[in-house]
């Protein structure tokens, strides 16, 4: 499926976009580590694609809206969690990008989720990272279920979709 973008100013052109997820629940690899969020399921994608487990990789340049939920869950402790979330290009973190959420106690879920409208050169790719003190905190994985039967929640779910 291609999209055609009718835009009086830049013209007609094909949108580039994608819509990944990882259907594995993410542990916490530290107290100070960053994290990388993996994505190991494409679910379709048109000049967007997922290179190295991680990397977002645009292959026409443009502006994009890249979109991101996760679902945080702790697996222990007592009171509020914080857990961060940013975004990098080509390796360097992006200013102005990180999102704190609140996890409840223990098996509590937080979903985190944010919008970013980047700029992107041919070639260019983009990381999500997470990190928390508490190692006890995950981005959660659930199998689809039944009564009622209901589908499987990925740990993150990003799309992606060229704007101009």
């Amino acid at each position: 499926m291609t999209v055609v973008v009718n835009n009086p100013v830049a013209g007609n052109f094909a949108a580039n976009y994608g819509m990944f997820q990882n259907n594995a629940t993410l542990t916490n690899g530290g107290a100070t580590t960053a994290n990388l969020f993996t994505l190991d399921t494409t679910d379709f994608a048109n000049g967007v694609s997922v290179v190295s487990g991680s990397r977002i990789t645009i292959s026409t340049g443009g502006v994009y809206n890249l979109q991101f939920s996760a679902q945080f869950s702790r697996a222990g402790g007592t009171g509020f969690s914080t857990a961060e979330v940013w975004l990098s290009k080509n390796g360097t973190n992006v200013a102005e990008t990180n999102v704190q959420v609140n996890i409840p106690n223990s098996g509590g879920k937080t979903i985190a989720s944010w919008n970013y409208l980047i700029q992107a050169n041919s070639g260019d790719y983009f990381q999500l990272y997470w990190s928390s003190t508490d190692t006890s905190l995950e981005v959660l994985y659930a199998a689809a279920g039944t009564n009622p039967t209901r589908p499987v929640t990925p740990a993150i779910i990003v799309t992606v979709q060229q704007v101009a």
